[in-house]
């Protein structure tokens, strides 16, 4: 056992080496129980951890080491897929569960009681349709994309490589112009925006001060800053040339900053049956021999579970 284990070892090195993401990496992600393929090393420190703390379990399929997924692969490992890790889904699955757990996350934020709600279901669950008809209709006969997984592909093509506006415009644009029909294709940036901000989890806008003393904005707590015009605290104007009688131009704030709100977006998570799952993860894991693992496994957590009771008794309570 132990021959074949340091034999399986040697194979592993050998086989990593010889990967294209190796020399791109500058060595291998450390495959060992501990490392979890998160930490990139040298060959040597790697087979050092792997005799130390064995390989990391459930890893058929080399998604960080550069080996080539086939549907043979995807067929034959069932339960490394439903873990959710290196292995994508299906582009119109993928499309479509985004729909839905945006819907779920819609229907749970619902207030109970409402006369309004069958209006807002019905308003509602037309823009679900209406997402899942983006979600699944073809750009054009034979394609591989649907409308909401490309407008999906040129927001990340900004997101990843800070490409400016003007050349996703351009982007759009181009395919338009070489895609044999175009009725399905975003006709511009602003429309591919549009489309998937209709999914949720939009960043909200909020003006600064030009020296970082305060924002402007009203919050839960009576802090009503949101209609002033300038800093209490450096008396800097909130605006750019703010005229007050050219009241039919929208004033420019001299600075402004994206603020991400966490409440829709751990709904969000809660509400992807994927993602559950891994967010309870430390509720039911909890180390019982003194290694730390997870923050839940420290004792700022333990402690702050002992005096919060009825907080600590919810898995879900992150």
């Amino acid at each position: 056992m132990k021959e074949s284990f340091i034999l399986g070892v040697e194979e592993f090195i050998r086989k990593a080496c010889e990967q294209e993401c190796y020399q791109n990496d500058g060595g291998i992600r450390c495959l060992c129980n501990k490392c979890d393929c998160t930490r990139i090393m040298e060959d040597r420190v790697v087979k050092v951890h792997l005799y130390k703390h064995g390989f990391k379990p459930n890893y058929w399929i080399w998604t960080d080491h550069g080996e080539q997924i086939v549907q043979d692969d995807l067929d034959n490992n069932d339960d490394c897929i439903g873990t959710g890790r290196g292995v994508e889904d299906d582009q119109f699955l993928s499309m479509e569960g985004m729909v839905y757990d945006a819907l779920r996350q819609q229907q749970s934020s619902q207030p109970p009681s409402s006369n309004t709600m069958e209006e807002a279901l019905n308003e509602q669950t037309q823009r679900f349709y209406n997402l899942l008809l983006d979600a699944s209709t073809l750009l054009y006969e034979g394609a591989s994309d649907s409308k909401l997984s490309m407008c999906v592909k040129l927001l990340a093509c900004k997101l990843n490589w800070n490409v400016p506006d003007q050349c996703l415009e351009f982007i759009s644009k181009m395919l338009l112009d070489v895609a044999p029909t175009n009725s399905n294709l975003p006709k511009s940036y602003y429309d591919a925006k549009r489309l998937v901000s209709k999914l949720g989890l939009e960043p909200k806008k909020i003006d600064c001060c030009v020296n970082g003393y305060m924002l402007f904005y009203n919050n839960e707590s009576d802090k009503n800053d949101g209609g002033l015009l300038e800093c209490k605290f450096c008396h800097k104007p909130r605006y750019r040339d703010y005229n007050t009688g050219a009241s039919n131009k929208k004033p420019i704030p001299v600075k402004a900053m994206f603020y991400l709100p966490i409440i829709p977006r751990l709904q969000r998570m809660y509400a992807s049956t994927q993602i559950a799952g891994e967010m309870m993860w430390h509720y039911d894991n909890k180390s019982s021999n003194g290694v730390l693992r997870h923050p839940c496994d420290v004792e700022a957590w333990k402690h702050f579970d002992r005096v919060y009771l009825d907080f600590a008794a919810k898995p879900c309570n992150v």
